[in-house]
């Protein structure tokens, strides 16, 4: 009998999405909408982090386009933040990349979002825990 194996590589193949997860999810301030965020790095450890999040009814469940996301990383223990601006793309209606986040520090972090454009101003905070 012959049995075939595969080695798992460190590095995704060309083309090979990544799995991800939810690490946490927060109704607005106004109630309105619900935030998602997902890591495939779970689970989350200190350094440069790559989140998507989307941003949905919460009442319906449906994606809400038109949504201009900013984010402030915020360590509360601590009392400070990054000194870099996270970089925030749009992707499809609702749905953003948010890139270069160097949560630099192990322990508890917040992300700190501000939705304007197709709704009224809005905010939610999404608490995280970071590992070594």
């Amino acid at each position: 009998m012959l049995l075939l194996g595969a080695t798992p590589s460190a590095e995704p193949d060309a083309g090979q999405v990544s799995a991800v997860a939810t690490v946490g999810t927060v109704a607005s301030a106004s109630g309105r909408l619900r935030v998602e965020v997902l890591s495939s790095m779970t689970p989350l450890r200190r350094g440069v982090q790559t989140f998507q999040v989307r941003i949905t009814e919460a009442v319906s469940g449906k994606p809400v386009p038109g949504v201009v996301l900013s984010v402030q990383p915020w360590m509360p223990a601590m009392g400070h933040g990054i000194s870099e601006v996270p970089r925030v793309t749009a992707r499809e209606p609702g749905s953003f990349e948010v890139s270069d986040a160097d949560l630099f520090m192990p322990g508890v972090w917040e992300l700190r979002f501000t939705l304007k454009g197709s709704v009224v101003e809005d905010s939610a905070t999404v608490t995280l825990k970071l590992g070594r």
